[in-house]
């Protein structure tokens, strides 16, 4: 029997030349080995020839079939019987120690009727195929795999993880800025994005009426779901950072905890969801990847967007969470300003090679924030492919155009670290505009032919290919079901081949050839001729009736050149405070420019380089000093002047809250010079509105709103600083700090810190005595924030004060109570004289001396000593008894000082 087994296995190796037989012997049944009944080997081929259901992909070449009707005479000749170890998780290991696993199964019914045969029934059904078990692994191997309703077994994490930390907003990088003024009314109306996470702060300022009540989200308010729900559709209400790209967006939560997939009735409406979220390094096809797959594969006017995660610094295949490796959702990277992979960003390939992430955007903080602003961007493409054609824009169609218009970073084409490259919002709406899709379908073995005609200047022809896949069997080695092959044929008939990269050498760069594992393909022509080219699109194998797909096309014209940023209405700064480079696109042969600026209106030019590599796309810029002004830029390329819009050169003012009392609340602000006035916003619903302009570097309110300030120069609005917070009250109410010092060596002086001078008539310094107050001083001229005042009378001992602000309305402000010891002619102030057992005794001195403290008992016993080193002193008496004693200090120049302590 065994000799037959492997003879009819290698004659299988034989027939489809496989070199990687070798390694599924171990799921080939011995003879000692019980069968299972309904699951075999056999090669892909013969499973698509004979339409047998495959429920594991093993490599390109051998899979794990079921078939209950199989003719004894093809068992034979074409499947071999097989254990039931390929049943189990790569990552399955032999321990005592209990995990929770995912069992899968066609029959839930069948499933749990066959568990509890085996004594197994503390189990959680998670939906019709899939059940959560907790065991050791002595009981899957023994009890649970053997079970032929058993189809699968996963081991994965189901406990999420935020991915970031705090916003991190710059639009420049994503071409958000340049989306916005190309696109001035694509806002995000009529749009609804699920934020899967905790639940937002649905109070906070940036995300007023936006909250769509769901039956799904979470009792835990977070600010890390606050951010996400921010960056992707904040009002911008707080400050430029609190802006996000769909402001007009309405917001959905899920709760994360429950990390499957939602029900599509519970998403409200929403067809895009964020997951900035992860769980550990998972590289295997799990019941999660499964799930996605499988509702993105029905749904597909749904797009899941996914962090790719924080734990690139690992290396390669450092995706965080099985459900990261689904094909049909879009997982996300980040990068810098300078457009570098950030070292935390987690690194593809998937599991099985395919190219993950996908995409790269800006964040410096974590891939949970570069994911919220993609989604944003695929909010804003949903809606303007709606307003143009009435129809929704698929998950296949919002992908490819996302590859397609991304700029190409790291390696030439697609790599693990950034994918097809970082993201351009202003590309993807054109893309929409100009209708530069095409969509169609195929059935297995059919071949679509649509063509596009270039133009004698075009050049970097670009072309992507995305489809919806079936999902793949949880555990599946490789997730690809259907099979789609991209070919693209030139005016003289050259066959161009999509990107292709090699997973076991992932910093190898890309080459060209057939792509067998991925459900995108993406061909370049970097030097296209002119004249009609042909895409082909091959049905290689389709395993269901047939398959919708998506292609996206673009191409450059030669010697163009224009700003991406700043454009009209950005500011420099783009958030008052950071710097970020100079953009541009440029499709000039030509490698140089020269680079000036502008600061009126092109009278004068300054030179900021006479040798910019075009090529780059950016060029980074720090002004030697803050300025407030309006701006222009200039590249010269072989002689012409390419001028960008007007912007703003403008730095935020630093707001700070000097007074919160008594309903009164004061800001204030720099004064920069070339800044001729301040124009005050204030908080109305859900927006910021005009209230009044200032020249005063200063403002003052009383009705507890919200507000901010905007400088103004030359007739123009720099940036909106930051808008106030909202205090407690009196939690600046004028006293910063209040104290009291021995001053020389008979006076004390009396000294304050206000936050702010405002309303005030006048201060009076009051001394507290033992029985009544005394105003010891008045100042009545009030000209700065630091005040002091000399006691010349002190008393022997405590002195204790307090200081009175005499408001114009004559309402008084006090400060608390503060005080401070005068020693006289004593060389020492001993307090307390009366303390209880283990309290401190406290010394002062007016200059340090190096001296002894004696403790006697009225017997003249000596009780304690201690050295007394500092101007400053206190000592224990530790376990001292009840009664009265004396104390004698003795100074190194035999001054001494006497008296009595009682201990109670």
């Amino acid at each position: 029997m065994k000799t037959r087994i492997i003879f009819l296995f290698f004659m299988i190796c034989t027939i489809c030349f496989s070199q990687n037989s070798e390694k599924w012997q171990q799921y080939l049944k011995k003879e000692s080995e019980t069968k299972s009944e309904k699951y075999y080997l056999t090669t892909l081929k013969i499973a698509y020839d004979n339409k047998y259901k495959i429920i594991k992909k093993l490599d390109t070449v051998f899979c794990i079939v079921e078939n209950e009707n199989l003719k004894s005479k093809r068992i034979s000749t074409e499947l071999l019987e097989v254990n039931n170890l390929w049943k189990l998780p790569s990552n399955f290991s032999n321990s005592k120690k209990e995990n929770t696993y995912v069992i899968a199964s066609d029959s839930i019914t069948t499933l749990i009727a066959d568990l509890k045969s085996v004594n197994i029934s503390d189990i959680k059904i998670l939906d019709n195929n899939l059940v959560l078990l907790k065991s050791d692994s002595q009981k899957i191997t023994d009890k649970v795999i053997v079970l032929n309703s058993v189809s699968s077994i996963s081991l994965e994490s189901l406990l999420p993880k935020a991915e970031s930390k705090i916003i991190d907003q710059n639009f420049t990088i994503n071409y958000i800025n340049k989306a916005n003024a190309n696109f001035p009314l694509l806002t995000g109306d009529n749009q609804i994005i699920s934020i899967k996470d905790d639940l937002f702060n649905v109070n906070d300022i940036d995300l007023v009426n936006k909250h769509v009540s769901s039956s799904t989200q979470s009792s835990i308010v977070s600010s890390h779901a606050t951010d996400m729900a921010t960056i992707a559709s904040g009002l911008g209400n707080s400050s430029a950072l609190g802006k996000g790209v769909a402001p007009r967006a309405k917001l959905q939560s899920s709760d994360f905890l429950n990390i499957y997939p939602d029900e599509i009735t519970t998403l409200e409406g929403a067809v895009t969801q964020n997951h900035s979220y992860g769980t550990v390094i998972e590289n295997f096809y799990g019941s999660l990847a499964n799930a996605y797959d499988e509702q993105l594969h029905l749904n597909p006017n749904l797009t899941h967007c996914f962090s790719s995660g924080n734990l690139g610094v690992e290396g390669y295949k450092s995706l965080t969470g099985n459900f990261k490796q689904s094909k049909n959702s879009i997982t996300i990277g980040c990068i810098d300003q300078n457009e570098i992979i950030m070292p935390f960003s987690s690194k593809g390939p998937a599991y099985d090679g395919r190219i993950k992430p996908e995409l790269v955007a800006f964040s410096t903080q974590g891939t949970s924030n570069s994911t919220a602003l993609v989604t944003g961007i695929i909010t804003l493409m949903k809606q303007h492919y709606k307003n143009l054609n009435n129809t929704a824009l698929t998950n296949s169609q919002v992908k490819a155009i996302l590859i397609n218009s991304a700029k190409d970073l790291g390696n030439i084409g697609p790599d693990f670290k950034y994918g097809y490259g970082n993201i351009n919002a202003d590309k993807c709406l054109k893309t929409i505009t100009d209708n530069r899709i095409i969509s169609d379908n195929l059935a297995s073995g059919q071949t679509n032919s649509h063509n596009i005609t270039l133009p004698s200047n075009a050049k970097n022809l670009k072309i992507t290919l995305v489809w919806n896949d079936l999902p793949a069997p949880i555990n599946s080695n490789i997730s690809l079901v259907n099979d789609l092959d991209l070919e693209v044929i030139s005016p003289e008939n050259h066959v161009f081949f999509p990107w292709i990269l090699n997973p076991d050498s992932p910093e190898q760069q890309a080459t060209k050839g057939k792509d067998k594992i991925n459900n995108i393909e993406q061909i370049t022509v970097e030097n296209p001729s002119s004249g009609l080219y042909t895409i082909s699109i091959i049905g290689s194998y389709i395993a269901n009736a047939s398959q919708d797909y998506s292609i996206v096309y673009e191409y450059e014209l030669e010697n163009q050149f224009e700003w991406n940023y700043p454009v009209s209405h950005d500011n420099f700064p783009y958030d008052g405070k950071t710097i970020s480079p100079f953009k541009w696109n440029s499709s000039f042969s030509e490698n140089l420019g020269k680079l000036s600026i502008t600061y009126d209106n092109g009278q004068n030019w300054e030179i900021l380089s006479n040798n910019v590599n075009l090529n780059s796309g950016q060029f980074a810029y720090t002004p030697s000093e803050k300025k407030f002004s309006k701006a222009k830029l200039k590249m010269t390329i072989d002689n012409t002047d390419y001028i960008s819009d007007d912007f703003t050169v403008s730095y935020d003012l630093d707001i700070t809250t000097a007074l919160v009392c008594d309903g009164t609340t004061e800001i204030n602000w720099y004064k920069p010079s070339d800044v001729t006035a301040f124009n005050i916003y204030q908080l109305v619903g859900d927006h910021l509105e005009f209230k009044e302009q200032i020249t005063n570097a200063d403002y003052v309110y009383t009705d507890g709103n919200i507000y901010t300030v905007v400088p103004v120069f030359n007739n123009t609005e720099g940036i909106k600083s930051e808008s106030t917070l909202q205090y407690s009250d009196n939690s600046n109410c004028y006293f910063e700090t209040a104290l009291a010092e021995v001053f020389e060596e008979n006076k004390i002086k009396v000294s304050t810190s206000l936050f702010s001078l405002y309303n005030i008539s006048k201060i009076e310094i009051i001394k507290m005595l033992t029985t009544s107050e005394e105003v010891i001083g008045t100042i009545d001229d009030i000209d700065s924030k630091t005040l002091s005042f000399l006691d010349t009378t002190p008393i022997k001992g405590t002195n204790k004060y307090k200081i009175n602000i005499i408001l114009k309305n004559n309402h008084i402000i006090s400060s608390l109570v503060f005080d401070t010891n005068y020693l006289a002619d004593d060389l020492f102030f001993v307090y307390p004289t009366i303390l209880t057992k283990n309290e401190e005794l406290n010394i002062e001195t007016q200059k340090e001396h190096e001296a002894k403290f004696y403790l006697y008992d009225m017997n003249g016993q000596t009780v304690f000593t201690s050295p007394l080193l500092l101007k400053n002193s206190s000592i224990r008496l530790k376990n001292t008894a009840t009664g009265i004693y004396i104390y004698k200090i003795v100074t190194n120049s035999g001054e001494v000082q006497t008296g009595k302590i009682a201990v109670l």
